[in-house]
Parts: structure tokens; sequence; C-alpha cells
């Protein structure tokens, strides 16, 4: 077992495969960030994750500041997060199932107050595009679409603005004192 926390120049950690492409973590700040590039077009970071500053009590983005890797088995691949941010405890995985050809990131946030905002946001870069169909994002390149990003649960929607995607939780934030808000999606390679 591997356990990374950050200190004065903590470690990038990445998942790797041939089908389903690279998730890398990297230091930004106070916490780390992602982004994920793809197996047909493996020399971009195509999809990575939109991060708030130090002083946002209730992040864009889950702040992930320790990160703990692990393989089963069966053959799955997991990145363990979790972090904090104003009274926020967070906590995520980002599991790599080669056979279901997907990525399932499953995060949570617990906090003795109501949170003001809860979600992941992400953005395309790389010469990635996006498109929705209000329920799922087909991600593409010149080369055509390469992933699916949508939710998993019930417990998660999606928002898609201009080239920003945002996974949110369905829970109504104003009344959960003291409650552990869960959203889980997935991206899987088409």
């Amino acid at each position: 077992m591997t356990i990374f926390k950050p200190n004065s120049d903590p470690p990038s950690v990445q998942l790797a495969t041939d089908n389903l492409g690279l998730l890398n973590f990297s230091w930004q700040q106070d916490r780390y960030c992602h982004r994920w590039a793809f197996a047909n077009s493996p020399d971009l970071f195509t999809l990575e994750s939109v991060e708030s500053d130090a002083g946002e009590c209730w992040p864009t983005s889950p702040p992930l500041q320790q990160l703990h890797q692990q393989s089963f088995p069966d053959g799955r691949e997991v990145v363990f997060g979790v972090g904090m941010s104003g009274r926020g405890h967070w906590s995520a995985s980002f599991t790599m199932v080669p056979d279901l050809n997907a990525w399932i990131i499953e995060l949570a946030c617990r906090s003795p107050q109501p949170p003001i905002h809860l979600g992941s946001r992400y953005r395309c870069s790389g010469g990635l595009s996006a498109q929705t169909n209000g329920k799922a994002v087909q991600l593409s390149s010149e080369v055509g679409t390469i992933a699916c990003m949508e939710p998993i649960d019930p417990g998660c929607t999606l928002a898609f603005t201009d080239d920003f995607m945002d996974l949110l939780p369905t829970t109504s934030l104003d009344k959960q004192l003291g409650a552990t808000i869960q959203w889980a999606f997935r991206i899987r390679i088409v």
C-alpha cells in the first residue's frame, strides 16, 4: 500500500492502460487536479478537472489533498482521494475497469453545515469537443467520438455549458446538516 500526502513536492500519480488511456493526478496549489488522455490520442490531455483556488470553501471540484493507489486481483486499478475545504470533507474513487471499458468515478462530501455548492467540473482541451443530449456528453476529436461521460446513478445529474461539464448531486443541499452527499459518473470509451 502506498499513501501519497502533500508535502513540498507531492508526486504525480497515474493510472494507464492501452484501451482506457491515461489518468494523471498532479499537484496544483493546495490540491491534486486530474487529466485524462484517451487511448486514441495518447499525447493530448483532453479532459481536465477545473479546480478552485485555495480560499474557496465550496470548490468547483472536490479538493483532493491525499491520494492512495491500489490494484485489485480482478484487474481494477483505483486511486482513492480525500480532502478538505471550509467545513466540507471530500472523498473520491477513480476506478479503471477494463472489463467495462470505462472509468467509474464516485464522490462524496460530508459537512456539518449545508453546502453552498457540490459537484465536479471538467473542461475539454487539446482538440477535444463535447456535445450533449441532456443525459450524457459525447467527447470527440478529429478522429470521431472517443468517449461518453454520463451519470451512473439517480443521485447525479449532468449540466453542460460552453466547454464545461458539471456533474452534480441531485440531493437538495439546503437541508443537509451532517449528511454525506454522494454522486457518481462514468467515462465509457467507445
